[in-house]
């Protein structure tokens, strides 16, 4: 049995690609002596997110625009992407290109991918216990679409869920359909993905487990919903953050290192961790922010009298059973504010555009033990404590 270093989390039930740019000459070198990277097959600190192995989501997250051949405005609008052109910078640079668009080349997409992805599609599987990387190959997964066709692949990244403490995200390119409405008579998407081939996941205590023979199905199409949440959970926040980066060359890459609660704000106790099914932004392009709690995150938490409590606002101590809980911000998306490092939260921001997201709260044991009635979002959701 292959040896996996990994420490995993008790369970408690919760795809942009690049934020920065490679050259043609660093993709090259890729190819010669590197591996893609992610693909090391390690873990540490990884969560689980169920008490079983399974598909939690595999639903279409960009279409056509994975492998362009440059990335300028016109090349980026022509293939449908999204295009920021009014970005201004605090410090005065010039905005990076990749900063504008959710949209990769061919040259970041060589140094960071299996294949060649040509104006491909590109869709996240989120499973619920990380997989071991090294086991990846995209022969073993197939879509079957609404039409009844198979799906074409042609590769896949662990970017840009690629961290130690992360890899339960494999993104994987090719031809998957197109932008229709699921009310739309020429809509193309997937509806079932089959394991069909040898992939090891990991759970519980180190269990290593096939996943040949999982699948997942749907009748929607992500163009109708966008991006969902398909997992939460609330952990200690350790003395020492573990499992964060791990590929130091994309570390640099994408400039949003260090981003951990403790390097952001000096603090926090408890942290909520939530797994979407594609990346998150504001508006599809621009980067999710440590300052945007309050714009789109509430928790529900169980009052003194047995109530839910909103924590709506950022640095307010809220009475809940068993103590006071206070969000100090969030965390995990890209580094702290600094003005003498030239890092505002602004256009520019560098953000590593995962399908992770933390919530960084300060407060009692007791209370982070309780849970709230309600779900925050309309999808099922349990946050309960890992003691």
């Amino acid at each position: 049995m292959k040896q996996t270093s990994i420490r995993i989390l008790p369970m408690v039930s919760a795809a942009a690609l690049v934020g920065a740019s490679v050259t043609g000459l660093q993709a090259q070198q890729r190819l010669i002596d590197a591996p893609i990277p992610g693909t090391d097959g390690v873990l540490e600190a990884a969560d689980y997110w169920g008490e079983t192995p399974a598909s939690l989501s595999a639903g279409l997250g960009f279409e056509g625009i994975i492998g362009l051949a440059e990335l300028t405005e016109d090349t980026v609008r022509a293939a449908g992407a999204g295009w920021f052109g009014s970005m201004t910078c605090t410090d005065g640079t010039t905005p990076p290109i990749l900063a504008k668009t959710a949209a990769a080349d061919q040259a970041t997409m060589a140094a960071l991918a299996t294949g060649e992805p040509d104006t491909a599609d590109a869709l996240p599987i989120v499973f619920s216990w990380p997989v071991t990387s090294d086991t990846i190959d995209a022969s073993v997964f197939q879509f079957t679409l609404n039409t009844g066709d198979l799906g074409t692949l042609t590769g896949y990244t662990m970017f840009p869920n690629w961290e130690l403490n992360e890899r339960n995200v494999v993104v994987v390119m090719g031809e998957l359909g197109n932008r229709g409405l699921g009310n739309e008579a020429n809509a193309i998407y997937p509806v079932r993905l089959d394991i069909v081939g040898d992939l090891i996941l990991v759970g519980p205590g180190g269990q290593e487990v096939n996943a040949k023979g999982l699948s997942w199905e749907t009748q929607n199409t992500p163009y109708d919903s966008g991006p969902v949440l398909v997992g939460a959970k609330i952990n200690h926040v350790d003395p020492v953050p573990l499992g964060e980066g791990g590929v130091r060359a994309l570390e640099v890459l994408t400039g949003a290192f260090p981003n951990d609660e403790l390097a952001l704000y000096g603090e926090g106790d408890f942290r909520v961790r939530v797994l979407t099914s594609g990346g998150f932004s504001p508006d599809g392009v621009s980067a999710l922010r440590p300052d945007h709690y309050e714009d789109f995150y509430r928790l529900h938490v169980t009052g003194t009298d047995g109530e839910t409590v909103l924590i709506e606002e950022v640095g307010v101590d809220y009475e809940v059973a068993g103590g006071t809980l206070r969000v100090i911000g969030m965390a995990y998306l890209g580094q702290g504010q600094n003005a003498e490092a030239e890092i505002y939260y602004d256009d520019c921001y560098a953000e590593d555009r995962d399908n992770y997201i933390d919530i960084i709260l300060v407060g009692d044991v007791a209370a982070a033990r309780t849970r709230s009635k309600e779900c925050a979002t309309p999808h099922p959701v349990r946050v309960i404590w890992n003691p």
